[in-house]
């Protein structure tokens, strides 16, 4: 490995940028398992991972705007308005989709992954306030910052 290949691993590790992760869904499903797709693209070095893993997460935000808010200053009471913003995880998955490998540099690899949500798995839903949604994250885990997907909405 001459100085130069060093230096590409180096700047890999801290920025993450071996393989760009993207994740595919066609048929969500809250009835039956529906698939996945992992696919990883890797750049002009072989990336060694520990694995490729997949989160399914279901998530409910609520945000109300213009909340009339008390707060104490130094003893006076002041007002003001806020939004205010809560969240929950509802559903939480983890899946590893391949184990320790090497993976080689200026390819593409797909990975499909049966996702399977709880029977007890909230519906889908947006209202004024509030919504929720189900999104994916895939990474591949790997030395320094691990390259990733991003969440992404699922439906």
């Amino acid at each position: 490995m001459g100085f130069f290949d060093k230096l590409k691993a180096v700047k890999n590790a801290v920025t993450g940028g071996a393989a760009k992760v993207y994740v595919e869904c066609d048929g969500f499903s809250f009835s039956e398992p529906f698939t996945v797709t992992v696919v990883a693209q890797t750049k002009d070095a072989p990336v060694k991972i520990s694995r490729a893993y997949l989160k399914v997460q279901g998530e409910e935000e609520v945000e109300v705007p213009d909340v009339d808010v008390e707060f104490d200053s130094d003893g006076d009471v002041e007002r003001r308005l806020e939004t205010v913003r809560a969240s929950h995880v509802t559903v939480d998955q983890e899946y590893t989709v391949i184990d320790a490998q090497e993976l080689e540099a200026n390819k593409t690899y797909r990975w499909e992954v049966e996702v399977e949500l709880p029977a007890d798995a909230p519906l889908i839903y947006r209202g004024r306030f509030c919504e929720h949604t189900y999104c994916a994250f895939a990474g591949l885990d790997c030395f320094g910052n691990d390259p990733d997907s991003g969440w992404v909405a699922l439906a």
